[in-house]
């Protein structure tokens, strides 16, 4: 999963804060197990493990989980998903 900027303005967020952000804005149901978050210009490389049936099932838990922070994580405005 990536998060892309919008803005130009560099990201004063590290990797920790982000991954920090994904745990907080995750649930129980999304069975999300790790996540790692590599910074690149520009935007974030999300990578997690999660307990799914099928490949897509387990991207698509870790979009809901991604978009609930770009919703309600403050630190996070600017930002939307981008390519995998």
């Amino acid at each position: 999963m990536t998060l892309v900027r919008t803005d130009p303005a560099p990201s004063q967020l590290t990797a920790a804060t982000v991954t920090d952000l994904i745990w907080a804005h995750s649930r129980p149901e999304d069975r999300v197990e790790h996540v790692r978050t590599r910074v690149d210009p520009g935007f974030y490389r999300i990578a997690a493990a999660v307990i799914a049936d099928t490949p897509d099932a387990a991207v698509a838990s870790l979009r809901r989980a991604c978009e609930r922070a770009l919703r309600h994580a403050p630190s996070l405005r600017g930002w939307r998903l981008g390519p995998a």
